[in-house]
């Protein structure tokens, strides 16, 4: 951007290139959010919080809750009935048998249908969950101020609005009511245990102490692998949308290898964090199948010493216990498998949660107070009262800067960048508070107005134009989507926008590739004035809106702006000697103090700050037009002849 440029380019927060920078890989970022913390397996604050989200679906809830325990007693008690099957089979009682097999179809039809219940239920609540919790992210980070975007990373922020919405998701369903029905189909175990044979369930419940030592020790190494994954997968996230929107700015530079091979570092340590984790959550299985071996082995050994040393054993009662028993081992554990899955998940979650409302609590730093009224009618009154600002306390951007605008005067911003120039067009609608000082809009201060009645009677045009994926017609009513294809057209019209539109396949229909980058740089800026002027702002910011375009697109663009700038109070920067020389009043700013103030030809008599950025920039710019109109062999000649500056060459 040139001298008279009023921003700089936007600081790669993940390192250039794409590495994370400081905290925000390791820890807390700028923002103050942390990312490494895995979570609690029960935070009582989080379920608290969590606990509104299922209110308006208590009664599906219930019913949920209700198949699962009919589902889990139908299903833990298919061992028990077995065993007692043997025992009437060994008996000789053919109508016992019968029976029971009866009664064990009918409860497994009943527990199907009882999980298919349970399954349905939950994905009912589960899909409007996810909707409930996707929009109040979205909802609430369109509110958030612009400071807060200054510093906090796109790919932290979309982390947060996928993955951590949808692991809380599976809390809230399928992680609850699977933990409960494991807890549930633990103690249904246990009690058939006891009750059938008390000697054997101790034998049983023998492996649980030292399974429940290795487990603590394993769980301590799963944390710390799952937080690794979890930074990895954060810093993968803010590189790649880093990239990807700086994706030309990378071209230009010839910076692909190298954004290849860092990108691609992160990538094998995102996997190996991944391949690690696997480990150690496949690991925890095998122990938990040989604890089960054990179990089983002890059982039957035991049963069969109980046979050998007893003088008079019921053999088929001995066997029906033994075949519960040993089906019963496996029930026993697939509970603590379970559990066992579900302890990171369960942790995953929390932290998740945790992120969410993080997002969530995040106040707006621009809010509207209790009292703000609707602004509803604008002259277009601009009053700068002695403000004052800054962005990190200590380094002041403006100072003391005292400005009055009538209804329908252009001011041109002009100096250094860095001078504040970018800084006061974005106070005017309140992107920022000012720390000191008032602005006002017709008497009244900006603070005391609902943001969004102030915002809608302003316009912004910026000097590379956001433009959306969809048709040019999209676009153009993005401000008014109630404005008819008469108005959409007449206001193309007005800056110059509609004879080049009609010419497309598609006219107005035609759609625009992601930020518009199939129509040139002059077009994409002809359609942000045609959107402007349809909104039909009072108050209206140019910021470089002719910045990158050529001599014979700017002369297009200067039409369209003169009828843009028509009876509305507007606020220009710019570095186009047209653009400034047809403001009412030019402010040069220095170190963001008003140093001059007056109209070109007074700045140009008084010989100040003006006069030398004039001599320095706009002698060079018109040299360089003028040498553009000539042939190659006439410039060289005049060059020669001294006519010609040498740095003023074409496209300087």
């Amino acid at each position: 951007m040139g001298m008279w440029g009023g921003s700089g380019a936007a600081g790669w927060s993940t390192g250039i290139g794409g590495q994370a920078q400081g905290g925000g890989r390791h820890g807390r970022g700028s923002d103050g959010w942390d990312d490494t913390e895995l979570g609690k397996v029960y935070d009582a604050r989080v379920i608290r919080r969590i606990l509104p989200y299922l209110r308006p679906y208590r009664f599906q809830t219930g019913v949920a809750f209700a198949a699962m325990t009919v589902a889990a007693f139908s299903n833990f008690l298919q061992p028990l009935l077995i065993g007692f099957t043997v025992t009437a089979g060994i008996q000789g009682n053919e109508n016992l048998v019968i029976k029971l097999l009866v009664v064990m179809a009918i409860m497994a039809g009943i527990s199907w249908l009882a999980a298919f219940v349970q399954q349905v239920t939950v994905n009912w609540i589960g899909n409007r969950l996810l909707l409930k919790l996707r929009s109040d992210m979205y909802d609430h980070m369109q509110s958030l101020s612009l400071s807060f975007y200054d510093k906090m990373e796109v790919g932290r922020m979309i982390s947060r609005l996928t993955s951590d919405v949808t692991v809380m998701q599976d809390l809230l369903t399928n992680g609850s009511l699977n933990f409960a029905l494991d807890i549930v189909g633990l103690a249904i175990v246990i009690v058939v245990l006891l009750t059938r044979d008390w000697q054997l369930a101790l034998v049983t419940f023998a492996v649980v102490p030292p399974l429940l030592l290795i487990m603590v020790w394993w769980s301590s190494h799963a944390k710390r692998a799952f937080v690794d994954v979890r930074i990895k997968v954060s810093a993968l996230y803010g590189t790649l949308a880093e990239n990807l929107s700086g994706v030309r700015a990378i071209q230009s530079m010839s910076r692909e290898g190298e954004n290849i091979r860092r990108f691609d570092a992160l990538n094998q340590e995102n996997r190996n964090a991944n391949i690690w984790a696997g480990l150690l959550a496949a690991a925890i299985m095998p122990i938990i199948e040989l604890a089960i071996a054990i179990a089983t082995a002890s059982v039957i050994v035991v049963g069969g010493m109980r046979a050998l040393n007893a003088a008079q054993v019921d053999v088929a009662l001995l066997l029906g216990v033994l075949t519960a028993f040993t089906l019963y081992i496996g029930r026993f554990f697939d509970p603590i498998r379970d559990l066992v899955l579900q302890y990171t998940m369960v942790q995953r979650a929390m932290a998740g949660a945790e992120r969410v409302f993080e997002v969530l609590d995040t106040p707006p730093h621009i809010t509207d107070k209790p009292d703000a009224f609707e602004l509803e009618e604008v002259q277009g009154r601009v009053d700068f009262d002695h403000v004052n600002f800054h962005y990190v306390p200590g380094v002041p951007v403006l100072r003391d800067f005292d400005l009055h605008v009538e209804p329908g005067e252009t001011i041109a911003l002009v100096g250094h960048t860095g001078a504040g120039k970018t800084t006061i067009t974005s106070l005017i609608s309140r992107g920022y508070d000012v720390t000191g000082g008032a602005i006002r809009i017709d008497g009244h201060d900006i603070r005391d107005l609902k943001r969004r009645s102030l915002t809608r009677h302003m316009g912004v045009v910026l000097q590379n134009p956001y433009l959306f994926s969809g048709a040019i017609r999209e676009n153009i009513i993005y401000g008014r989507p109630d404005a008819t294809q008469e108005e959409v057209e007449a206001a193309a019209k007005a800056v110059g926008a509609h004879e080049f539109i009609t010419r497309l396949e598609r006219g107005y229909d035609t759609i625009l590739q992601q930020r518009g980058q199939n129509f040139s740089v002059g077009e994409r800026q002809l359609i942000s004035f045609a959107r402007a002027i349809l909104a039909s702002p009072r108050v209206l910011v140019l910021d470089e809106a002719t910045a990158y375009v050529d001599t014979q697109t700017e002369v297009i663009i200067q039409r369209a702006l003169r009828e843009l700038l028509k009876n509305r109070t507007s606020f220009v920067i710019a570095h186009r000697l047209s653009t400034i020389r047809e403001a009412n009043r030019i402010v040069v700013l220095d170190q963001g103090t008003i140093v001059e103030i007056g109209s070109h030809d007074e700045l140009m008599a008084q010989n100040g700050v003006y006069a030398n950025l004039y001599h320095m920039t706009y002698e060079t710019e018109m040299a360089a037009k003028k040498e553009a109109s000539l042939g190659e062999d006439e410039a060289f000649a005049r060059r020669r002849r001294g006519e010609l500056t040498p740095q003023s060459s074409p496209g300087a």
